[in-house]
């Protein structure tokens, strides 16, 4: 890894594409996080915690599922078509998106069978909620075109279309249920969850087919590709963990407490945790600028100048969190009610998830720091450790204090994960991450 790092100056690569495209993702996920939090807060009004629980308790589900529809085969696609296409070799870039398409294609359509066929079961014994049945299956009626899309959207992102394919992974589904639903609303169509429901699954059908669009207007392949599974499957089986892992870690304190509480609940909880990562997202945009920069400059060893750029970024992001977590503290309640009155009842919650967030923002980009510097194996260590700490904390929280106990449990597993990313970073690079 640090040879590569070394290296790294010496690439053919247009720095000013690499910050242009960096730049429009982020104006993309922006995009498409107003887009979410518009239609939440649509359907906290219409549909209620319970409705906004069962919907978001169906997604989480999808988003599990998702990893094991993808196998990992998105991070193979991105790798193996940028390199094919950097040598112009066609055929290997047709042959990875065929693969990928009928590989996929076939587990999610097996998955859709049998968990349509286990949805009763799941909502009814699992969940607790016979009102989530529908809804599910309408949901997993869809999940072969998400899987798909995220194959087409790795294979664009594999050409450099980055911003493009995060458009069809994160905005453009959301802009159209957005679209939908008012539409609905101005002819006073009756919303409710099952509605809500069809609404999604059209969006992400849609998507899928412009997906599809786009790729062979980009592609122009028209040679007959051959099967490349096996090689594929062997760098895709180590990610599927990985994977795993990060979605486990984000989402397993909402699928918990779907599991140990109700629909009710997961809507209120979800509501605040969606609010609380806004005091997280400063980070994401100062770790999306500065680390092809920190990666250049490990290279060459400036390790007192990385240290003195951490901490000057470091505490910029630390005076916006703070500002959002005094206004979160302040003005909670009053942001919660635009969802419904209802909602204000997950104040508590939000304010320990933002104390969380803050803390994760504090320490700055330390698991950056050790993927940049070739700690990836650490990192995924860390990250493994935290997803069992998290999975453990939740089950004992939620049992005797509900979306209270979800919120200490999450927040407590973030600060360590945190400490122990801080502690190696400064054992392993050398950079202390906290700009205090």
């Amino acid at each position: 890894m640090k040879k590569y790092i070394k290296n790294f100056k010496t690439l053919d690569i247009n720095i000013i594409d690499v910050f242009k495209n960096s730049a429009l993702s982020l104006i993309v996920k922006i995009i498409g996080m107003a887009s979410a939090f518009a239609i939440s807060v649509f359907l906290g009004r219409t549909i209620g915690p319970e409705g906004l629980g069962i919907v978001n308790l169906a997604n989480q589900i999808i988003m599990f599922l998702l990893v094991l529809t993808l196998f990992g085969m998105q991070h193979v696609l991105v790798k193996n078509i940028a390199i094919a296409h950097s040598k112009g070799q066609h055929a290997k870039i047709k042959s990875n998106v065929v693969t990928a398409v009928r590989f996929n294609g076939l587990i999610a359509l097996a998955t859709c069978i049998i968990f349509i066929l286990l949805a009763y079961f799941f909502a009814e014994d699992i969940f607790n909620s016979p009102l989530l049945t529908t809804p599910l299956i309408i949901f997993l009626l869809a999940l072969v075109a998400q899987t798909l899309t995220r194959v087409y959207a790795s294979a664009i992102n594999g050409v450099g279309k980055v911003w493009q394919s995060n458009i069809f992974v994160q905005v453009l589904s959301y802009v159209i249920v957005a679209g939908i639903l008012i539409v609905s609303y101005l002819f006073n169509l009756k919303i409710d969850v099952v509605y809500v429901a069809f609404v999604y699954m059209l969006a992400r059908v849609i998507v899928f087919i412009i997906a599809i669009i786009y790729w062979k207007k980009i592609s122009h392949f028209s040679f007959k590709a051959k099967m490349n599974l096996g090689p594929m499957l062997k760098m895709a089986l180590p990610l599927v963990l990985v994977s795993s892992t990060s979605v486990l870690a984000t989402n397993a304190d909402i699928i918990m407490l779907g599991i140990m509480g109700d629909a009710e609940k997961v809507g209120l909880y979800s509501v605040g945790s969606r609010i609380a990562m806004l005091t997280s997202f400063v980070l994401l945009v100062s770790n999306t600028a500065i680390s092809p920069k920190l990666a250049f400059m490990y290279s060459e060893g400036k390790i007192d100048e990385m240290q003195k750029m951490v901490r000057q970024t470091t505490f910029g992001t630390f005076v916006i969190a703070l500002l959002f977590l005094l206004t979160f503290l302040f003005f909670g309640k009053t942001i919660l009610s635009l969802w419904g009155n209802e909602f204000v009842e997950a104040y508590l919650s939000l304010i320990i998830l933002c104390v969380g967030q803050f803390f994760n923002v504090t320490t700055g980009c330390s698991g950056m720091l050790l993927i940049m510097c070739g700690h990836e194996k650490l990192h995924r260590n860390i990250s493994l450790i935290s997803v069992t700490l998290n999975i453990l904390l939740n089950f004992y929280f939620i049992k005797y204090f509900g979306i209270i106990g979800a919120a200490f449990a999450t927040t407590i597993v973030i600060s360590i994960e945190n400490l122990l990313k801080v502690y190696y970073a400064k054992k392993k690079v050398g950079i202390f991450t906290i700009p205090f």
